[in-house]
């Protein structure tokens, strides 16, 4: 028997209901939720760990006062717990023995200063003499040189005379009283010619003796044979000067260093030494702590590498807001991680070795974490660290 199609009826399927979907919608969306949820939470899973999380430990700057010579401490000025500032005093050695030095050169100074006219004047006339004695040997050396060749010639003259004579008095054309006439002026000037070549020698040994003896005072003044000797006594005196005024200062610097100055802004975290005793050089007179920047973190060996030098991320720490942080180092070798700084509490009673990475990281912004301070660190955004922070995952 056939079928008359037109009069089938087919019932539409309930999930092309509008009213219907939006219903069963409404009845399963406690399970989206959920969903969503777990979702979100993958999602700051990921984020939060994407290199996973490090231990880090803030680093404590810490500075040892100590006296450079061995002194009485005579004041400490502050206690342990006390901030202090760039060059503030935290503590004052005895200075008697360098106040008494420092006295003594000061004196040498004042005494010094004084006496350089005098020194100048001196100088000046022992130069004097030397050049007047020059010029008194040269002019008594040519006085003897002229007389000497005046009296060589008349002697020279003389004997040619007297040859003549010894020749006519052979010849008995003169008496012996004729021939013995000239003898007498020719000893005279015989022993003159002497006399005139040892004092020629006398004096040219005194004009080198003089001229050496101002050579060796230029030398002395570091002068050169053109160069102006009063120019030169006065840069040696103002050298002089300068080179004990150099040892005032030197001294005024000793002294400075009996006072202990803290050498940047920290925290006294001990007092090695009271007033009254001695401290010698390397004691620990004061010890303050000076917050840094960096934090050291160490990065399991499994994942050696995975930070760059620039990468930036977030220093989470106990009850306070988390850092802003970047990698400034990498260090290329792989080291044991210190005990208080391994993963867990097991780890660091444990006596297995536990290698990692250390990453450097520099604090961005205002904050800086306290001295020593123990963080763990992430490579996450603003969003989710603060997010972590919010919701007390921030450790």
């Amino acid at each position: 028997m056939q079928t008359d199609s037109s009069t089938d009826y087919k019932r539409p399927p309930l999930r092309d209901l509008a009213s219907f979907r939006w219903r069963r919608w409404r009845d399963r969306w406690p399970l989206a939720a959920w969903i969503t949820i777990a979702i979100i939470a993958l999602v700051f899973y990921v984020k939060s760990t994407q290199f996973g999380v490090m231990a880090g430990s803030a680093q404590t700057v810490l500075h040892n006062l100590s006296p450079l010579e061995a002194a009485r401490v005579k004041a400490i000025y502050v206690k342990i717990g006390d901030s202090v500032t760039n060059g503030q005093v935290l503590a004052q050695m005895d200075t008697t023995l360098i106040d008494s030095q420092l006295a003594e050169t000061e004196a040498t100074l004042a005494a010094a200063e004084g006496s350089w006219a005098a020194y100048e004047e001196q100088m000046l006339s022992l130069l004097r003499t030397y050049d007047v004695d020059i010029a008194a040997a040269e002019a008594a050396i040519e006085e003897e040189r002229g007389q000497l060749e005046s009296d060589t010639a008349k002697l020279n003259e003389l004997k040619a005379m007297q040859a003549k004579r010894d020749s006519m008095f052979a010849g008995k054309l003169i008496t012996e009283l004729e021939d013995d006439a000239l003898r007498p002026e020719i000893a005279g000037l015989e022993k003159s010619v002497v006399t005139c070549g040892q004092l020629i020698k006398t004096y040219e040994t005194t004009l080198a003796s003089r001229k050496r003896q101002r050579d060796d005072l230029q030398h002395s003044l570091k002068l050169s044979p053109s160069g102006d000797i009063k120019d030169a006594i006065a840069q040696k005196t103002a050298a002089q000067t300068e080179i004990l005024k150099a040892a005032v200062d030197m001294k005024k610097t000793e002294r400075e260093n009996y006072s202990l100055r803290s050498p940047g802004d920290g925290i006294v975290s001990d007092i090695g030494i009271f007033p009254g005793a001695t401290a010698k050089p390397g004691d620990n007179v004061v010890n303050v702590i000076s917050n840094s920047r960096l934090i050291i973190g160490y990065l399991p060996e499994v994942r050696e590498g995975m930070f760059k030098v620039g990468d930036e991320g977030y220093a989470f720490r106990l009850r306070l807001p988390p850092l802003k942080i970047k990698v400034v180092a990498c260090a290329p070798e792989v080291d044991e991680i210190p005990s208080r700084l391994r993963p867990t509490t097991a780890a660091q009673q444990s006596g297995v070795t536990f290698r990692a990475q250390r990453v450097v990281f520099e604090t961005q912004g205002t904050g800086s974490p306290l001295p020593g301070e123990s963080v763990q660190i992430r490579l996450t955004s603003k969003f989710w660290a603060d997010l972590r922070y919010r919701f007390g995952f921030q450790w």
